[in-house]
């Protein structure tokens, strides 16, 4: 049955913040537009300010539908859904915001310390309603770890900017054409890949601008996890737990209709005796 809020439940920013992936919705204003659904992951990347506001670090892409739409309207739906222990989906509904690399927002919720590789933008939003549903028929999947691909990539691209900034004056090259940065590092990407939705609505506008070098604190090791023995058998258990009640509840209630059914043949039975005894 499903189930709506106004905020998100304690319980339930709990659940959250143990699942390892999420997906985000948006979509244009216009009826000819094309709806987007991206899936995000990465351990860490989400966060939960508090019942109405949550906010995740948007790591580089080959597009930038998300942040068009989100300029453009501010609609946006995400996505979680339980793939191991009890069967969940839950959606929260809400207004988002962009804050683009380099920008004092940017900086204030995302420090060097706690940048990961390739992050382009915080994406904060506010939650006006919050559903779950049984996802019952969702299929149950076991986590084995989080690929390393984009980020040693985006750490590729990033020491380039680095060495561009630190190289000295009259050996620098020029800056990428319509950038701050390298070429073809980190910001000339952003430039050729984000600033226009796949409909042409204005994607990233300063990211790739930005005087600040995109430095990163966070290890690989630290957001890209494999599995956790001891998470996947607690999953397993609650998995194993929610089968058994639900078998409890079948077996009560097969008992309750053999009960019922033993009762109305005593019940017949007798009448028929009474009938046969005033013959």
């Amino acid at each position: 049955m499903g189930k709506f809020y106004d905020a998100i439940p304690q319980d339930l920013a709990e659940w959250i913040m143990k699942q390892e992936m999420f997906w985000v919705a948006t979509a244009p204003l216009s009826a000819e537009g094309h709806v987007n659904l991206s899936p995000k992951g990465l351990r860490g990347s989400f966060h939960i300010v508090n019942e109405n506001r949550v906010w995740y670090q948007d790591l580089t892409g080959s597009g930038s539908e998300t942040v068009a739409h989100l300029r453009e309207n501010g609609r946006i739906t995400i996505l979680f859904n339980g793939f191991v222990g009890q069967a969940r989906i839950c959606r929260l509904f809400g207004r988002g915001r962009v804050y683009e690399f380099g920008t004092p927002d940017y900086d204030e919720l995302i420090p060097v310390s706690s940048r990961m590789p390739g992050s382009r933008a915080a994406v904060v939003i506010d939650v006006h309603k919050v559903g779950t549903s049984c996802g019952w028929s969702v299929p149950r999947y076991d986590f084995v770890g989080h690929r390393r691909v984009l980020v040693n990539w985006c750490n590729g691209l990033e020491l380039k900017e680095q060495r561009f900034a630190s190289a000295p004056d009259e050996t620098k090259p020029a800056v990428h054409p319509g950038t701050s940065g390298a070429p073809n590092a980190l910001k000339a990407y952003w430039a050729k890949e984000n600033t226009r939705s796949i409909d042409g609505l204005p994607g990233f506008s300063t990211a790739h601008l930005a005087p600040t070098v995109p430095v990163s604190g966070v290890s690989v090791d630290t957001i890209c996890v494999k599995a956790d023995p001891e998470r996947r058998q607690e999953s397993g258990n609650a998995e194993v737990e929610g089968v058994a009640s639900s078998h409890l509840v079948r077996r009560s209630r097969e008992e309750v209709r053999l009960m019922l059914a033993f009762l109305l043949g005593v019940v017949v039975t007798a009448t028929y005796a009474r009938t046969l005894g005033a013959c």
